[in-house]
């Protein structure tokens, strides 16, 4: 779980910075993709986690 949690950091952290521009001859809209890909993707993982745990949405997956 940890894991997860600092890729998905690294990515909207990259995404971030892409998106306001700062890295030259990336195109910010990648930015933005990434950023949004990093969030979709932590967001999906707890929430099947947290379905194959106990089979309730009630935020009980730990990891």
């Amino acid at each position: 779980m940890k894991a997860l949690k600092y890729l998905s950091f690294t990515g909207k952290i990259a995404g971030f910075i892409t998106a306001i521009g700062t890295i030259p001859f990336v195109d910010p809209k990648v930015g933005v993709i990434v950023f949004a890909a990093a969030s979709i993707l932590k967001d999906s993982v707890n929430r099947i986690g947290d379905l194959l745990d106990d089979g309730n949405p009630n935020a009980s997956f730990k990891g």
